[in-house]
């Protein structure tokens, strides 16, 4: 089997919209997270093909190390970065 992306395979991802909440850039994430501008990329767009859980730990800790910053008593959570809808998964053919 081929590696998918993580739209094909129901995954959603949140991200663009957390960044907005916390008015955070995508390049400022990739700093403080010390994630490769790349991964956060793929991530916020989908495409990623695997996410390492140490990458998507650092993530969640710069999110929610943000929003501390900004006075949001909210925490963060892997559903802020991306959410699984197996309704939208593509079958294999």
């Amino acid at each position: 089997m081929a590696w998918e992306n993580m739209k094909s395979m129901g995954f959603i991802p949140t991200l663009e919209e957390t960044l907005e909440e916390l008015k955070m850039t995508r390049n400022a994430l990739s700093v403080e997270s010390k994630v490769r501008p790349g991964t956060v990329n793929e991530i916020f767009k989908g495409d990623a093909k695997q996410v390492n859980f140490q990458t998507l730990a650092a993530i969640i800790d710069t999110l929610n190390r943000a929003g501390f910053e900004k006075g949001t008593s909210r925490k963060f959570t892997v559903e802020d970065v991306f959410k699984y809808d197996a309704r939208t998964k593509k079958s294999a053919e």
